[in-house]
């Protein structure tokens, strides 16, 4: 991807989630929310895992939305310290069409969560 390429791609994340956070706060709240839970128990995430989760967790995005709000909420969460970029790999969602993903450092994985679920789980 050539630079002027890629400063249009940053300049619309941005404005994508500029408009998230003005127009749909309730979508920004709950995408944040998640995303923590998803980063507290992994310590690395792939950029296509993020809307996964949320869908998981019947979290869509709304229709007032651009699609590359997935993608500027991921940069919002580097922007706020909770990731960093770890280089790039192969897609593993249907939905991405794209032939590499970014790989996400979580800077607030915890091993004491991983410890806690291991925990809950062994007693079910």
């Amino acid at each position: 991807m050539d630079d002027t390429r890629m400063e249009n791609a940053i300049k619309l994340a941005e404005k994508c989630w500029r408009k998230a956070m003005k127009e749909e706060p309730e979508f920004v709240e709950q995408y944040l929310k998640l995303a923590e839970q998803l980063l507290c128990t992994k310590p690395v995430v792939l950029g296509d895992e993020f809307r996964e989760y949320c869908a998981k967790h019947k979290l869509r995005r709304p229709a007032s939305l651009h699609p590359n709000v997935w993608v500027s909420g991921v940069r919002a969460l580097k922007t706020i310290g909770w990731v960093s970029h770890a280089g790039y790999t192969a897609p593993t969602k249907s939905h991405n069409h794209m032939p590499s993903v970014s790989m996400w450092n979580s800077m607030i994985f915890s091993n004491r969560w991983t410890q806690y679920v291991g925990e809950m789980d062994s007693e079910k």
